[in-house]
């Protein structure tokens, strides 16, 4: 850690971008807050903040650039960034990268990164700040704890680092719980609302005992919905979002059903032929897609090859 808390102590006050990932959750934007802070210079997204994020920005007072040009930039740290799918047009050439996620495809082309497979990119964040010497202020604190909650999902998972940061990063800045909840009041009612309707249009398909669930979601939040049915019992949850002719899709399967089968998410979507591969990013219990196309069509292809594959492999001798 410490080499890397050297070169971003050397980026101080030189023309920084810090980068999120397209539709940056709080994860993201938390982190990169806390790196801009830092180091100083902007935070970009390539498209939009996803929307659950928005009230953490207005909070923040952040000025985003929307697809920014890396290009002109002398030094781009990547946040909570896994993949180049998330970041499209904005992908640099030239970059140092800060995340958590357990498969990232980022970490070998990268000049420096500070990687570990954690609950959040924020945690990790925290910790090279301490390590910097550095004592977040209000704002910071927010910004990495808002990060910490939502990846946590509310702590309906975690691991011991999360909870012991979040609960430093209160103390240090005089915050309390519900005021980062409270950032997330008004859309969580709204999101909850769109999670019951798509639980209640789920599809529900069996196979060997396992339990599938698939369904539609009218919010941008596919994979909050894909991560509540799966806490609700689906051993695999698909959802998918459709905006005009933009499709997302997010999936999440249980470490038994990945196990028996043999399966890995992120190899199942690219097994797909009609889903362009290079819109797919994930690792074994975790799959995303981004394109365009029929939302319904798209969670129907992934299903029908995830019984294929089932299928298959029992019949393996």
């Amino acid at each position: 850690m410490e080499p890397f808390v050297k070169a971003l102590n050397e980026m101080r006050g030189a023309r920084n971008l810090v980068l999120c990932h397209e539709h940056a959750d709080s994860d993201s934007v938390g982190a990169a807050y806390g790196i801009s802070r830092w180091i100083g210079g902007d935070i970009g997204v390539p498209g939009e903040v996803a929307v659950h994020a928005r009230g953490l920005v207005e909070k923040l007072q952040i000025d985003i650039i929307q697809n920014p040009d890396p290009s002109i930039y002398t030094h781009v740290v990547l946040v909570d960034c896994a993949s180049a799918v998330q970041l499209g047009s904005c992908m640099p050439s030239c970059y140092w990268l800060i995340d958590h996620h357990d498969d990232n495809h980022l970490v070998q082309g990268a000049v420096q990164s500070f990687y570990e497979p954690r609950s959040s990119t924020c945690q990790l964040v925290y910790r090279l700040l301490m390590d910097a010497g550095m004592q977040p202020d209000v704002l910071m604190a927010t910004a990495l704890c808002a990060g910490i909650l939502t990846d946590t999902i509310n702590f309906h998972k975690g691991d011991d680092e999360s909870f012991r940061a979040f609960g430093e990063l209160l103390q240090h800045a005089n915050l309390t719980y519900d005021e980062i909840q409270n950032l997330y009041g008004i859309d969580q009612r709204n999101d909850r609302g769109a999670i019951i309707e798509a639980a209640l249009r789920s599809r529900k398909f069996s196979f060997d005992g396992f339990h599938i669930l698939a369904t539609e979601i009218k919010r941008n939040i596919p994979t909050f919905a894909a991560r509540a049915l799966f806490d609700l019992g689906a051993d695999v949850s698909v959802v998918g979002y459709q905006r005009d002719e933009d499709v997302e899709i997010r999936m999440y399967l249980r470490q038994e059903i990945s196990d028996t089968y043999k399966i890995h998410a992120d190899e199942l979507f690219r097994e797909c032929r009609n889903l362009q591969q290079t819109k797919v990013w994930g690792y074994q219990l975790f799959a995303g897609y981004r394109s365009k196309g029929n939302v319904t069509h798209v969670i129907d292809q992934i299903v029908a090859r995830l019984h294929r594959h089932m299928k298959e492999f029992k019949e393996q001798p």
